[in-house]
């Protein structure tokens, strides 16, 4: 098979980036003030992260994880479209809590171009070739983030970031790590990587990161918020039980179940298996050692299949991967069937939210897992170890 060359993947990605340029202008600037054409804020869900930050600001901050003040809050900045509940823990409101000083374009620029810097930043760090930056920002995954205003260009950083210096500098790794706690069911994992690959040093430096950043909510916006925060919990995951949660945009093996039309307890079932499963391959794959660049995609592969609350947007998260096995196979040969797997993966935001939405068929998951066993098997492969299933994938040249 006859593969692009670099000039033309590279004509494909800027034609891809003007299109999303155009269709964004388009979208905003036929709006009126704060509002796009549709009636919905610029910038999508950040409206409802800065107007928590900013009512926390006016010092209500435990009345962020109460609904109707919360939605009272919003809609007179944003109008009646704007209906968005605050499910994060107080530790990302402390983060957020500078960008309610600024109005809110200015706030809305200042969350996302920094951190869309570092994010093409880091993939180019991983994968050092000049089409990086250009397959990055024709990702599909990058422009849901950038359109929705959400975080996961901050959760690539710091994912991205804290594996990248793990082997040289533990201490700020773990650092790093520990912010991700922001987002505690994408941390989840990073702990059993870090036991079971020994990383003692980075355990220690995430564990007070993260104890760190709370102690600081906990200084700055008072012990009521927590209180208010544990209280939301139950309000959290009735959303996502009872499917008013937009199912079709979580690519989850939770949403596959219940879009396909099974019940909840199946659905949970089935995450569970998930869970257990991808947990037990990071741990062993952590203990072994190996390529960095492989354990790393194992664990972040793993991180976007553990959890049932995932978005497209967070498929920011999946550029990690992708740049890591891209560029082993760049620099070290391909295996049978991986230019063909790092594809799907490349296009998957782009198709699988739409083939979820109209015929309830959620792919994501099945290409995440596929993925992993692709990491799996090269590390396997390298260790010159048996490759047991993953022979059904064709031998290594």
């Amino acid at each position: 098979m006859n593969w692009p060359t670099s000039k033309r993947l590279a004509l494909y990605c800027q034609v891809l980036v003007a299109t999303y340029i155009f269709l964004w202008c388009f979208w905003t600037l036929t709006g009126a003030g704060l509002t796009d054409r549709t009636g919905l804020p610029v910038g999508g869900d950040f409206a409802h992260y800065w107007a928590a930050a900013s009512l926390a600001l006016n010092g209500q901050a435990a009345a962020v994880y109460d609904y109707p003040r919360l939605l009272t809050w919003e809609q007179a900045f944003f109008g009646p479209e704007l209906a968005l509940p605050f499910l994060y823990p107080p530790t990302f409101l402390l983060m957020l809590l500078p960008l309610a000083f600024l109005p809110y374009l200015a706030a809305l620029a200042v969350w996302l171009l920094p951190a869309l810097a570092g994010y093409l930043l880091i993939v180019r760090r991983l994968a050092p070739h000049p089409l990086s930056i250009w397959l990055t920002l024709a990702f599909f995954g990058t422009f849901q983030n950038f359109i929705h205003g959400q975080n996961g260009f901050l959760s690539a950083v710091l994912l991205g970031g804290g594996l990248c210096l793990l082997e040289r500098s533990p201490w700020t790794a773990g650092l790093l790590l520990g912010l991700l706690s922001y987002k505690p069911h994408l941390a989840a994992l990073i702990p059993v990587a870090l036991v079971a690959g020994r990383r003692w040093q980075a355990l220690l430096a995430m564990s007070s990161s993260a104890l760190g950043l709370a102690l600081a909510s906990i200084l700055m916006l008072g012990l009521e918020v927590w209180l208010a925060f544990l209280r939301n919990l139950a309000f959290s995951v009735h959303l996502l039980k009872t499917g008013e949660v937009a199912l079709y945009q979580m690519p989850t093996s939770f949403s596959t179940v219940l879009l396909a039309g099974g019940g909840l307890l199946t659905a949970l079932t089935l995450q569970g298996l998930v869970m257990l499963t991808v947990t037990a391959v990071v741990a062993w794959v952590w203990a072994k050692g190996g390529p960095v660049a492989l354990r790393s995609s194992v664990l972040t592969l793993s991180i976007l299949l553990f959890t049932p609350y995932l978005y497209d947007y967070d498929l920011a998260l999946l550029t990690l991967p992708l740049a890591w096995l891209g560029w082993e196979g760049y620099t070290k040969g391909w295996l049978p069937q991986e230019k063909i797997l790092l594809i799907l993966g490349w296009c998957m935001p782009m198709f699988a939210q739409c083939l979820a939405k109209a015929a309830g068929w959620q792919l994501g998951p099945l290409i995440l897992a596929a993925l992993l066993l692709m990491a799996v098997r090269r590390e396997s492969s390298l260790a010159g170890k048996a490759r047991g299933p993953w022979q059904l994938w064709g031998s290594a040249p």
